[in-house]
């Protein structure tokens, strides 16, 4: 195979034209050959049927339908998405009323500690004697 540059279209046009073509077919196929599949050169994600394969693989056992593949991801996720949600949502409320109620206690035990400080305060009664009212003067 002649590289590129020595390709000449020079006397022989269609000559060269098909060796042209010869080159970068096999150009193709070598690219095609040496490219990497991925970066670690892992083959496992090429394609959908290698996919598929891998997953019925990692399953033990045929997976023939979009059903299968569904129940397979749930088995192997462990619950469902909505029973999932439905936790996750009951924990978000357990938790919100448990600060809640931790605020409310806190304020609560403030309140009544501020009423015992003061009714602990020394108290002085004093008394004074009430002056009898003045008539009103006339000017």
């Amino acid at each position: 195979m002649t590289p590129l540059w020595e390709v000449g279209v020079g006397e022989n046009a269609s000559a060269g034209g098909d060796q042209l073509a010869d080159w970068l077919k096999e150009a193709g196929r070598r690219a095609r050959r040496e490219a990497p599949a991925g970066g670690d050169g892992d083959n496992t994600f090429n394609s959908p049927a290698e996919l598929h394969r891998y997953l019925e693989q990692l399953a033990g056992r045929p997976l023939q339908s979009h059903g299968e593949v569904l129940q397979y991801l749930r088995e192997v996720a462990g619950t469902s998405p909505q029973a999932h949600r439905d936790r996750e949502r009951r924990r978000m409320v357990r938790e919100v009323l448990l600060l809640v109620l931790v605020s409310l206690s806190y304020l609560h035990y403030y309140y009544w500690e501020v009423q015992v400080e003061i009714a602990k305060l020394n108290s002085l009664r004093i008394f004074i004697p009430a002056v009898a009212p003045d008539h009103h003067k006339s000017t």
